[in-house]
């Protein structure tokens, strides 16, 4: 992975607890509507990550949705990640590695939808870079002898 620019920071250890949908941080604008180029780029990936393990009372979930517009006030699901059960949010789970859909609008942003019960911890990261991330730091689920 290389260098992120501040401007495709969409949310950084971003704290997200109540049911429905939680809007990322920061919104990246790609200039004008003649001009929205994010879906139109080879390289591009959407990468949201869980950055602190969730915990919730009840059985929750979280999915990764990426979403556009043309104003920047009305939003529209334009990706969604898969739907990750509580036992899978943990500190450097993938919730979405995805290349942006062309024809993204000139607003994009992620939104966390936490469904089923809400969240007593949780913080999850997400941004737009040339590659997909995968140095992530992972519980390594194996011993080594």
């Amino acid at each position: 992975m290389g260098m992120i620019d501040n401007n495709t920071k969409l949310a950084t250890a971003q704290l997200v607890t109540a049911v429905g949908d939680t809007p990322s941080t920061n919104v990246y604008d790609s200039g004008d509507a003649n001009t929205a180029e994010m879906g139109q780029q080879n390289n591009l990936w959407v990468n949201a990550v869980v950055a602190t393990t969730a915990t919730s009372a009840g059985a929750a979930t979280v999915q990764a949705v990426l979403q556009d517009s043309a104003d920047n006030v009305t939003f529209a699901d334009a990706a969604v990640g898969p739907v990750v059960a509580l036992a899978g949010l943990v500190a450097g789970a993938p919730l979405m590695l995805a290349a942006p859909p062309t024809g993204l609008r000139r607003y994009t942003r992620v939104a966390w939808r936490v469904g089923t019960a809400a969240l007593t911890a949780g913080a999850f990261s997400a941004y737009i870079s040339l590659g997909i991330q995968r140095n992530m730091s992972r519980p390594s689920g194996f011993s080594v002898a």
